[in-house]
């Protein structure tokens, strides 16, 4: 039930920007909050700790973003996550039902429903799988496409790898990670295909790995350097194949975490099986749009 509503608020946020008359790269999450009558305030560069908030008083929706990383990006996707609040069904009620004051850390570190839920819608609207899709066919599948992917779109470097990862067909897993343990991990239905694998969760160690010995040099995560290694299956998710992977690794710089990509070149035997299997997905759910829609 989780993976469900989490494709739907990918596909919500991919039809709010195309209701909103995008159809090419960037997405403008600032416009979008502006046509939808949502005051928006830049948070303070020096107030630490937080990526946004949404706040419903007095008939009046206000947004603030945080600008603490300096980084276009980042402050697109807490513009979009917190649109998510706004748009996402149940979402403005349980705010407005614990006070009408919600405070978000996005990016795909925190693993509440909500917060969840927001940061999948976010990935949806900055990145709408028919330009996520036609980008990957003219770049390279791996880190270089996925950089350059987020700098066309705007986005978040974690938000362009879901992305890539959900619209190519190659198996490829996303790992964000901090220190010795992994904050956020995401598999494509064919990585997950490679073999039986153990799940990783928050919390978990990292395994002995080239993302491990490079977060234990905080400068590689503070100055953004990259590595690159061959790992394998068995040694990331203790799998039962020793199926080869690349690792490539990325330090995200301010915002203190690091971005692991594993892919690998064994497609899998239907690839365009669950596309087609949800495909008219948000088609099928009516939602119930959000505070003053």
């Amino acid at each position: 039930m989780a993976g469900f509503r989490l494709k739907l608020a990918t596909q919500t946020g991919e039809k709010v920007a195309m209701q909103a008359g995008f159809t090419s790269f960037p997405i403008r999450p600032l416009k979008i909050a502006q046509d939808n009558e949502i005051h928006v305030e830049a948070k303070p560069p020096d107030a630490k700790g937080i990526s946004g908030a949404l706040i419903f008083a007095n008939d009046l929706v206000t947004l603030i973003y945080s600008t603490e990383h300096d980084n276009r990006g980042f402050e697109n996707f807490s513009i979009a996550h917190e649109l998510g609040h706004f748009f996402l069904p149940g979402h403005p009620e349980e705010i407005m039902n614990s006070g009408g004051a919600h405070v978000s850390r996005a990016n795909f570190t925190e693993n509440t429903s909500i917060e969840l839920e927001a940061d999948h819608f976010a990935s949806g609207l900055l990145l709408p799988s028919n330009l996520t899709r036609a980008f990957l066919q003219k770049n390279q599948v791996g880190l270089d496409g996925i950089i350059a992917l987020a700098a066309m779109a705007e986005c978040s470097l974690t938000a362009a790898a879901i992305r890539a990862a959900e619209c190519c067909p190659y198996p490829v897993a996303v790992v964000v990670s901090q220190a010795d343990k992994v904050a956020y991990a995401f598999m494509t239905d064919s990585f997950k295909a490679l073999g039986k694998l153990t799940w990783l969760r928050k919390g978990t160690p990292l395994p002995s790995t080239a993302t491990k010995n490079f977060n234990s040099d905080g400068s590689n995560v503070l100055g953004a350097a990259r590595t690159h290694r061959i790992t394998d299956l068995c040694t990331w998710f203790d799998g039962d194949s020793r199926v080869a992977l690349d690792e490539e690794v990325i330090g995200l710089g301010k915002y203190g975490y690091t971005l692991t990509i594993l892919s690998g070149e064994e497609l899998p035997d239907d690839p365009d099986q669950e596309e087609d299997e949800e495909a008219d997905l948000i088609e099928q759910w009516t939602p119930r749009f959000a505070y003053k829609r």
